[in-house]
């Protein structure tokens, strides 16, 4: 089956799929390229980095790789992880025609990238669909067609009685393309050893001395007992959280409470280890019924607590 046609609706779905994955990882770029080498849709390039020329090296490159599984007897390669000193790439299946190809600054995780790209990809692979449901009988087989801007073959315009105002295709891309990392959370089977949840800290005991040891020839006497160890007090107006990672803290929990470090001055990140006494914030309970995939807040500013939701990506970065 070759490339469905596109219509204006289907760009804007896509473009909001892209402008939310870069907004979400802190990626510079993303595109969507036909495995001919096509570009189909991009966000975040500029002329210093022709996409044109990057969309055709990217698919290339892909191929090979898939061709590379071939003789390893895998099916496929699902994905393509390139890792350099300023910045890195992640190449991602869509469907049989296509791929997502994302530009990052190398300081970002890459476990992050993927983690937003994966609803990325089923938005945009939602969206070909519902292209091809459209026009059944409609397609390009781009890999024999010699086009400068394969934009131009589709249709930039819906027909009569197809037409959806921007005002409404915009946030249904939204909706469809990236959820906000908030509440949600990819139910897979836990990979790696649950976490354990830490226990909420207890106060210290008061501490109290030991009798003195009798003192020759004075009578006997008993010390004074030492006053009770006194918990810092807790400020009128709470400190402000710690920037514990610029970006979250993705984990795959199982079933049980954990307790979610506001303060950002854990040693246990994302969970609470006590560091927050004396700082007036206090640790966020999270009642996980299943195991599940949770990207927590790491920079302690989420709206969500305790789920990212993006906010990292806004705050200024330290002079350098």
């Amino acid at each position: 089956m070759g490339f469905p046609q596109l219509i204006e609706e289907d760009f804007q779905r896509i473009d909001a799929a892209l402008k939310a994955l870069l907004a979400q990882s802190e990626a510079s770029a993303a595109m969507l390229v036909e495995k001919a080498g096509h570009l189909i849709q991009q966000r975040g390039l500029d002329e210093q980095f022709p996409p044109d020329v990057l969309a055709t090296l990217a698919s290339n490159a892909f191929n090979a790789v898939q061709f590379m599984a071939g003789l390893l007897q895998e099916d496929k390669f699902p994905g393509m992880y390139q890792q350099g000193e300023k910045r890195s790439t992640l190449m991602l299946n869509v469907d049989e025609n296509c791929i997502v190809v994302i530009i990052f600054p190398a300081s970002v995780s890459v476990g992050a990238v993927r983690f937003y790209a994966a609803q990325t990809i089923e938005a945009i692979a939602n969206q070909i669909k519902i292209a091809q449901a459209r026009a059944p009988t409609v397609s390009f087989d781009l890999t024999d067609l010699d086009v400068e801007n394969v934009q131009q073959l589709f249709q930039r315009k819906a027909s009569a009685g197809q037409t959806a105002p921007a005002s409404e295709a915009a946030p249904a891309a939204g909706e469809a393309a990236v959820e906000t990392a908030t509440a949600a959370a990819v139910e897979t089977p836990a990979a790696t050893p649950p976490t354990v949840p830490p226990e909420p800290p207890a106060a210290a005991p008061a501490v109290e001395q030991e009798p003195a040891p009798a003192v020759e020839p004075a009578p006997v006497q008993a010390a004074e007992p030492a006053p009770a160890v006194v918990e810092p007090p807790e400020p009128e107006v709470p400190a402000e959280p710690v920037m514990a990672k610029r970006g979250p803290y993705i984990e795959t929990v199982t079933k049980g409470v954990y307790w979610w470090c506001s303060c950002g001055r854990s040693k246990k990140q994302p969970f609470c280890d006590g560091s927050h006494k004396g700082t007036g914030l206090k640790p966020l309970e999270v009642d996980v019924q299943a195991i599940k995939r949770i990207a927590f807040c790491g920079c302690k500013r989420t709206k969500n607590a305790p789920f990212c939701d993006g906010t990292h990506s806004k705050l200024p970065r330290p002079a350098s």
